[in-house]
């Protein structure tokens, strides 16, 4: 089952280029959903809208979804109905999450609107959802979200969330529902800091165990952190919980630009693959084409490689090579070796698969077919 990741933010406590950074950062760890607060905005319907267009246009250039928080009366704030969405659409707005339904017809028009604009309802709402969708709403659209409970011992019990949660994945409905972050400081839309799950059992939970939790449910499509910010450490335990539930038993990382943590290395020891495009030891980091092409080099190329706590330091796998040519450019070049990198990978990933390496030290071995 494809699990969806998020995030949360909210621009009434954070400033434009704080969500920038941070959702660069929740991208570049496959996070593909951020959920904020429409109500958190200030001002005229032209002054909220200008504010979603710049917020939607940060998060899709990462490659993230956005799903706005908003009621009926915001609705009807911006000029929109069950029936004309019309502005959320020029906003850039993915989803709505509504905090109520209109209990009524509406519901499926909201949901069958003409923008194809996702609709997100309180998973809660069994009795007006069902009806919706007996009057035709387009299932392929809606996601049942729980809510989340910013103060102790109001959250969710585990009996009524795997009760709801089944109802929903019987009728083929995702579902969603948020974890916490532990960091210290991390809030919600409140003034109070006591984590923000759907169930109560999370609350202090680290968030792999929250992660684990959730996938071993069974019923959950969409996992998203209800407060902000979360940590480097705990977008790896999610990654983690997801891959371990996945049954993933390598991982590989192809275009990851980013230095994993020692403890992700360490619990996934031996087992994480990357592909750098240059010929390691020699030009590691960022721009190894870029690199050997300003060193004069004659020859280039990519290497597979185990990683480890260094940067693109692990045991080799193997690697390819490719001439430099006097009237190389950067492109021309990067493109000769990509060329090669789409060969290598797939050869380090088979070797690995048949059982064909071993490590020994710095020293890869590659066995031979046996019969």
């Amino acid at each position: 089952m494809a699990i969806t990741l998020g995030v949360s933010v909210y621009p009434e406590q954070e400033t434009i280029e704080q969500i920038d950074t941070y959702l660069k950062l929740a991208s570049s760890y496959g996070f593909t959903k951020v959920f904020t607060s429409m109500f958190s905005i200030e001002g005229s319907k032209d002054e909220v809208a200008q504010y979603f267009k710049n917020f939607t246009g940060i998060a899709h250039q990462y490659g993230m979804k956005v799903s706005g928080d908003c009621n009926t009366k915001f609705l009807e704030k911006m000029g929109a109905d069950e029936s004309n969405l019309s502005i959320f659409n020029e906003m850039g707005i993915d989803s709505i999450r509504m905090d109520l339904c209109y209990f009524d017809e509406r519901d499926t028009k909201l949901i069958n609107n003409a923008y194809n604009i996702g609709v997100e309802m309180s998973a809660a709402f069994i009795k007006p959802i069902d009806e919706a969708i007996a009057r035709g709403a387009n299932i392929d659209n809606l996601v049942c979200c729980h809510n989340f409970y910013p103060e102790r011992y109001t959250g969710a019990d585990l009996e009524s969330v795997v009760n709801v949660n089944n109802h929903w994945k019987e009728k083929g409905v995702k579902v969603a529902q948020f974890i916490s972050s532990n960091v210290e400081g991390a809030h919600g839309p409140w003034p109070i800091q006591e984590g923000l799950p759907t169930m109560e059992d999370h609350r202090w939970m680290s968030v792999d165990d929250q992660v684990r939790h959730c996938l071993a449910m069974g019923n959950v499509d969409e996992i998203i952190f209800g407060n902000a910010f979360a940590s480097k450490e705990e977008f790896e335990n999610k990654i983690t919980g997801v891959l371990e539930a996945a049954g993933a038993e390598l991982v590989v990382l192809a275009g990851f630009m980013r230095i994993l943590s020692p403890d992700f290395v360490g619990h996934w020891h031996h087992k994480i693959v990357n592909i750098h495009p240059a010929l390691l030891p020699s030009f590691p980091g960022l721009d190894g084409q870029g690199q050997a092409l300003n060193y004069g080099v004659k020859i280039a190329g990519c290497t597979v490689h185990f990683v480890d706590e260094g940067t693109d330091s692990g045991p080799i796998i193997l690697q390819k090579a490719v001439p430099v040519l006097d009237d190389d450019t950067h492109d021309t070049l990067a493109d000769r070796i990509l060329e090669q990198e789409h060969k290598a990978l797939p050869e380090a990933v088979r070797l690995w698969s048949e059982g064909r390496l071993q490590i020994e030290g710095r020293h890869v071995k590659v066995l031979p077919v046996v019969g």
